[in-house]
């Protein structure tokens, strides 16, 4: 059952992030409805009158349902995540059957400073590690159990509004790319922006409602456990041509003790009014450079549909494709997920997942799969 837990964890955890869903479906910027320039976390006002909108019962939105008075220069947010289901691959795979386990808990808080500044602090339970090396490898090292996986300064030129030049120090991930909520999407998994890929840095954002700019100067955590362990550098830039249509460029440089990655890619999306549906993409080149010698080049690509309907529902149907190595034939990754979100009230969130999922698809992969119902509880 251990087993069972681990590959569900490493194949389906994750942390809260934004919808990008609801950027040019619901407004044109993450910071309309979010505190952090890269969006995800804590909402703001706009933000939490969005969510109320969106959820089938719009239920009274803020922390604890309005239950605790906070002062004005200080907000709150959390995420308690959990989910279940079944994990399918080939009929003698030992690890195929049922999954249940927890996926998330965190309380963020941002406080306002004097001067433009602000405190940003996201903490809370994290998949705990296995043992050091030397002890039982199925021992568990309770001192990973808690940490913050966020905490940052933060100046901008506006005090608190939505628009402007940010400007942050501290741990958070690069902004690059698209940041699904579900990690597992290969732009996100093999793209540059992996679950608990954090780092150490300092950026520059400027954001406007017709664009924005993300740059991020970062060295990896060398005392907390992370996905990132590489020094680096990336950009993103996004260009929202219409109100309905945006394209973006990326660029990634990351340099660890074995390789140095470079990524480059483009982002695009389009929001089709009169059906109400959201399509988006991202494309990846991705070459690496092994220190111990040798040399690759990888492709990726992942394109979503999101069809929103009444009563809370958003439907996104995803497919996904990964070239480990362009020159190698028969290790390219394709997947195809479906996604049934159910925003029940302002706090509460069911997700149906189901992916379907084959190495070299037609070439005799046996394939694999999920399908799982993930419980969300936004404090």
């Amino acid at each position: 059952m251990r087993a069972l837990i681990v590959i569900a964890v490493l194949a389906i955890a994750s942390t809260a992030h934004a919808y990008p869903q609801f950027q040019l479906s619901k407004d044109q910027t993450c910071t309309s409805c979010h505190l952090s320039p890269a969006g995800g976390g804590i909402l703001n006002e706009n933000g939490l009158n969005v969510i109320q909108a969106t959820s089938w019962r719009g239920d009274d939105p803020t922390p604890f349902y309005g239950a605790v008075n906070l002062p004005s220069w200080f907000a709150l947010g959390g995420d308690i995540r959990a989910a279940g289901g079944y994990y399918g691959a080939a009929q003698n795979d030992p690890n195929r059957g049922p999954v249940l386990f927890p996926m998330q808990a965190e309380v963020s808080g941002a406080a306002r400073l004097p001067a433009h500044f602000s405190l940003y602090v996201t903490a809370g339970l994290i998949d705990p590690e296995q043992g050091p090396d030397g002890e039982d490898p199925n021992s568990i090292n309770t001192d990973t159990l808690f940490a913050s996986r966020e905490h940052w300064v933060q100046w901008q030129d506006s005090d608190g509004g939505a628009l402007g030049l940010f400007v942050r120090a501290g741990r958070f991930m690069p902004v690059f790319g698209l940041r699904f909520v579900e990690h597992v999407d290969f732009d996100r998994r093999y793209g540059g922006t992996p679950l608990y890929g954090e780092a150490y840095g300092v950026a520059l954002e400027e954001i406007q409602s017709s664009w924005e700019v993300h740059a991020t100067a970062f060295v990896h955590d060398p005392w907390q456990a992370t996905t990132e362990l590489g020094d680096g550098a990336a950009i993103y830039a996004e260009d929202r041509i219409a109100g309905t249509t945006a394209i973006g460029i990326e660029a990634k440089y990351d340099r660890t003790t074995d390789d140095r990655k470079i990524y480059a890619g483009v982002t695009a999306k389009h929001y089709f009014a009169s059906l109400n549906v959201l399509v988006q993409g991202e494309g990846e080149y991705i070459h690496q450079q092994v220190v111990a010698g040798g040399a690759n080049d990888q492709i990726l690509g992942y394109l979503l549909g999101s069809y929103y309907l009444p009563s809370g529902f958003m439907i996104d149907l995803g497919l996904g494709e990964y070239e480990p190595d362009i020159v190698t034939r028969n290790l390219t990754q394709q997947v195809a997920d479906l996604n049934i979100h159910w925003f029940a009230t302002s706090h509460v969130e069911l997700i149906l997942t189901n992916r379907l999922a084959a190495t070299a698809w037609g070439e005799g992969s046996p394939g694999t799969g999920y399908s799982l119902l993930q419980l969300h509880y936004r404090i």
